[in-house]
């Protein structure tokens, strides 16, 4: 065989690979870096503000989910913005259609096709507190693993960081449907915050809403009133 035809060859292998990567990266699963600290501390955990780029977390996005749409609350999802296309956010489901959500001033429900997100850093985050609900056509996978860096590689988990002072604390789980619904100070490491110890926080849960859907209320309602929410 000439070098003709082992270019010939050599090309027509790549294409293919070429084609079979792309399909794959449509239809079952991609990487995907996480920008800013919006999701932080799940991800971007230890972010360098000289070096953003190469402190991002890559994470797996698979796409089967979007074969009928099955997605759960808490799930943490990848979209093109909504008034930007070309760009795309990583957020965490907190309603799905029908639910109804409470915002810091009021009470939406979330209508058919469309999904309510919320950044686990809510000081960060512009999510649908701000732009409302965004459609489900523009979901383009959910991430389910963390890729790099390497010490952080495994199934994306949240790890809750209290910002009022050291604290141990402990997740509160729903009896019913095993969801994590707030948490509870087991420790305090500062004299000053010694006066949590035992009292726990509702972060997310649900009631019934007007017509007897659910309804969830957010991140924000809660952690943004913590002070009277604490028991």
């Amino acid at each position: 065989m000439g070098i003709p035809g082992f270019l010939w060859i050599t090309a027509k292998r790549c294409v293919t690979v070429g084609l079979i990567s792309v399909t794959f990266a449509d239809l079952i699963a991609s990487v995907t870096p996480v920008r800013g600290a919006s999701m932080y501390p799940t991800f971007n955990s230890k972010s360098d503000s000289l070096l953003d780029s190469l402190s991002d977390d890559y994470v797996l996005v698979e796409k089967l989910c979007l074969r009928k749409y099955k997605f759960s609350h808490g799930d943490v999802v990848v979209f093109s913005n909504p008034s930007d296309h070309k760009e795309k956010q990583v957020k965490r489901i907190i309603g799905l259609p029908g639910d109804w959500v409470g915002t810091h001033n009021d009470v939406v429900r979330v209508p058919e096709g469309h999904c309510w997100v919320e950044g686990d850093n809510s000081a960060s985050s512009m999510d649908s507190r701000s732009s409302g609900p965004v459609p489900l056509g523009l979901v383009t996978g959910r991430a389910t693993h963390i890729l790099w860096p390497p010490h952080r590689i495994g199934r994306e988990k949240e790890e809750r960081m209290m910002m009022t002072g050291m604290h141990t604390v402990v997740d509160i789980f729903c009896v019913g449907c095993g969801s994590i619904v707030g948490w509870k100070y087991e420790a305090a490491h500062e004299k000053m915050q010694k006066y949590k110890e035992g009292k726990f926080i509702l972060e997310r849960f649900k009631v019934l809403g007007p017509d007897g859907s659910n309804y969830l209320v957010s991140q924000e309602a809660l952690i943004g009133g913590s002070d009277a929410d604490d028991a």
